[in-house]
């Protein structure tokens, strides 16, 4: 009878495994590699292109960033909107990635690389996002119309996003 007893508990026990282990791989998925390329861009945002190629445990990030101008002001209102809106990229950019140095003007324009090491993707199903972490990283994006391949920003940009999990 005893046999009957612990042979009943170890199947109830694995079978709320097998279950805990199911509801888990559903919120959340092991990615092996992915990418999260730029496709559309917010007309308010400064970032004009961006890709997060996850690989190896590091995301590589390669960024684009832009001035807003108006051909119609002057030069002298031109450089002062220009110092405006560099420090707004450059707090934007020192909220993404704490340790990068801040950008001049002479920098926005051109792609910039940016290494995060100890790096995941976690795909959330429930939350409907991609959390990609690393050393003194974090960064969220929400799915399109519950799409998975689709994601979207904090600043409206939208990502076509493609993984392989493991």
């Amino acid at each position: 009878m005893k046999t009957k007893s612990k042979l009943g508990r170890g199947i109830f026990a694995t079978v709320c495994l097998a279950a805990l282990f199911f509801l888990a791989s559903c919120s959340r998925s092991g990615v092996d590699s992915a990418a999260a390329n730029q496709v559309l861009t917010n007309s308010n945002s400064h970032q004009q292109y961006a890709l997060y190629l996850f690989e190896d445990g590091k995301i590589t990030v390669n960024k684009t960033l832009t001035f807003f101008t108006n051909p119609n002001q002057s030069p002298a209102d031109i450089a002062e909107k220009q110092e405006e809106q560099l420090a707004q990229i450059n707090e934007h950019l020192q909220a993404e990635f704490p340790k990068s140095k801040a950008l001049t003007a002479a920098d926005i324009g051109t792609m910039h690389t940016f290494e995060v090491t100890n790096a995941q993707v976690i795909i959330d199903q429930e939350k409907k996002e991609v959390r990609m972490t690393g050393d003194d990283f974090e960064k969220v994006f929400k799915m399109a119309d519950n799409n998975d391949k689709r994601l979207i920003d904090d600043e409206q940009n939208e990502y076509e996003f493609s993984y392989d999990e493991k």
